[in-house]
C-alpha cells in the first residue's frame, strides 16, 4: 500500500479513540462487573427505571444505571464532544455553522418531554382536585391489575371468558328443550294454548339455566373447594347447585306432571274404545330421559365455555373496568392541554425538520463527512453496550424465572399511569442510546 493512500479512518481524536478502545467483550473487566451485579439486583421484587428525561438511556435499571455512569458515560461524552466540535465547525463553502443532527434531535425530543410535563405541573396546580381523582382511579386501577396478575402468574395463562357461541348455544338448548316438550304441555286439558306456550318456554329457561348452573359448578370445584379458594366461595357454590337443583327439579316435575296427564287420558279413552295400551317408559321415561339428554348437552357446554378458576375472569373485567375508567377521567383531564400538546409537538417537529434539511445541505462538505466518520464508530461501540446491557438483561431474566420482578416503567407524563413490566415484557422494552 502507497504511504501516501489515506488510513480507513481519519485520525481519530484521542476521546473517541478512548471510547472506542473500552473492552465490552462478554469476558471484558466492564462486562463481567455488570454481570456481577445480576444476583443482588433479582433479590429485588420491583425494579424501578429510568426516566425518558436525562443524561441516561430510558428503562435502565438502578445496577445497569450505575454500570453505565461508572464505565461508559464519561468517556462516550467527550467523544460525542469531539464529534460535535467537527461537526459543528464553520464551513467557508457552505456559509453555515456544521451541525450534530443526531444530538441536536436528542436535546429536541427531551425538550419537547419536560415542555408537556410543564404544561402538566401548571395544570395540576390549577386543578388539584381532578388529579387526586385521577390518583384515586389510578390506585384502583393498579389494585385490580395486582389482583389479576397474581392470578395470571398461578396459572400460566390468560383468563377465559365465555366464549360468544356460549349465550346463543344456551338459546339452541332452549329451543331443543321447548320442541321437546311442547306437545306435552299442549296435550293437557286444562292448559289453554297461551298457558301451555308459556308454561313450555319457562321449562325450557329453567333447564338452560340449569345447565349452566351444573356445568359451572362442575368446571369450578377445584377454585371454590380446593386450596385457593375465599371466603364465600363454599356458600357460592352451594347457591350456584341448589338452583340449578331447583330448577332442574322444576322441569322434571312438570315434564313428568304433563306426560302422566297426557298418559292417564290415553289409557280412559282405551278403556272407553278398546285398543292397546301405551307403555308408561315410552310416553313418561322417554320424555323424562329425552329431556335429561338435553340437560346434559347443555351441562357439557357450559362445562367447556367456562374458566376452571371462577376468580380469573371476574379479576379480568375487573382490571379492563378500572383502565377503562382511568382513561377517560385521563382524557377528560388532558383535553384542555391537549391544545399545548400539540403546540409543542408542532414545534418541535418544525425544528427537527430544520436541522434535518441543514444537515441534509453539508452532506457533500469533507469536514461533515470526517465527522459522520468519526460518528459511526462510536455509534458500533454503542451497538457494543447495548449489546452487554442485552446480556445483562438476559440474565436478570432468567433469575426471574425463579423469583419473579416487576419492573416499573416511568410515564411519560405525570397524568399517565406508570406500567408494570414482568421479566419477559422487560426485555422487550427498547433501549435507546442518546445524544445529549
Amino acid at each position: 500500500m502507497s504511504l501516501l493512500a489515506p488510513p480507513p479512518y481519519p485520525q481519530l481524536p484521542s476521546a473517541v479513540e478512548t471510547y472506542v478502545a473500552i473492552d465490552l467483550s462478554p469476558d471484558g473487566e466492564p462486562a463481567r462487573s455488570l454481570f456481577a451485579e445480576v444476583e443482588d439486583e433479582a433479590r429485588n421484587k420491583a425494579i424501578q427505571l429510568t426516566d425518558h428525561v436525562g443524561p441516561l438511556p430510558s428503562n435502565l435499571t438502578p445496577a445497569m444505571a450505575r454500570w453505565y455512569a461508572a464505565h461508559v458515560a464519561g468517556p462516550r461524552s467527550a467523544a460525542l464532544d469531539q464529534v460535535a466540535a467537527v461537526l459543528g465547525e464553520n464551513d467557508a463553502e457552505a456559509g453555515t455553522r456544521g451541525t450534530f443532527l443526531e444530538r441536536e434531535i436528542s436535546r429536541a425530543e427531551d425538550l419537547r418531554l419536560a415542555g408537556k410535563r410543564q404544561v402538566v405541573k401548571a395544570h395540576r396546580e390549577k386543578n388539584e382536585a381532578d388529579y387526586e381523582r385521577l390518583a384515586e382511579a389510578r390506585i384502583r386501577w393498579q389494585k385490580a391489575r395486582n389482583a389479576y396478575d397474581e392470578l395470571h402468574a398461578r396459572h400460566g395463562r390468560e383468563a377465559r371468558r365465555p366464549p360468544w357461541w356460549y349465550i346463543p348455544s344456551l338459546f339452541v338448548i332452549g329451543i331443543a328443550e321447548m320442541l321437546v316438550n311442547y306437545e306435552s304441555f299442549a296435550a293437557v286439558k286444562i292448559f289453554t294454548p297461551a298457558i301451555a306456550t308459556g308454561t313450555t318456554i319457562l321449562v325450557a329457561l329453567a333447564l338452560a339455566f340449569s345447565s349452566h348452573c351444573y356445568g359451572t359448578f362442575l368446571r369450578q370445584v377445584e377454585s371454590r373447594f380446593g386450596a385457593f379458594r375465599r371466603d364465600g366461595d363454599r356458600a357460592a357454590a352451594a347457591r350456584i347447585l341448589g338452583l340449578g337443583t331447583a330448577c332442574l327439579s322444576l322441569v322434571l316435575g312438570a315434564v313428568w306432571y304433563a306426560r302422566t296427564s297426557y298418559l292417564a287420558d290415553e289409557l280412559i279413552e282405551i278403556a272407553v274404545i278398546g285398543g292397546a295400551a301405551p307403555s308408561w317408559i315410552s310416553v313418561v321415561g322417554g320424555s323424562m330421559i329425552t329431556n335429561m339428554v338435553v340437560w346434559i348437552v347443555g351441562v357439557i357446554l357450559a362445562f367447556f365455555a367456562h374458566d376452571e378458576d371462577h376468580a380469573f375472569p371476574v379479576a379480568l373485567d375487573d382490571r379492563d373496568k378500572a383502565e377503562k375508567a382511568l382513561r377517560a377521567l385521563q382524557n377528560r383531564i388532558n383535553q384542555p392541554i391537549q391544545r399545548q400538546f400539540e403546540s409543542i409537538d408542532a414545534q418541535s417537529d418544525r425544528n427537527i425538520g430544520q436541522l434535518r434539511t441543514k444537515e441534509q445541505s453539508l452532506a457533500s462538505s469533507p469536514r461533515h463527512a470526517e465527522g459522520r466518520k468519526l460518528f459511526a464508530r462510536i455509534k458500533e461501540q454503542d451497538a457494543r453496550v447495548l449489546s452487554v446491557i442485552d446480556a445483562y438483561r438476559g440474565k436478570l431474566r432468567s433469575r426471574a424465572r425463579e423469583t419473579p420482578i416487576v419492573f416499573r416503567k416511568q410515564a411519560e407524563l405525570p397524568s399517565q399511569p406508570a406500567d408494570t413490566l414482568d421479566a419477559d415484557q422487560y426485555a422487550a422494552e427498547p433501549i435507546v442510546m442518546k445524544y445529549g
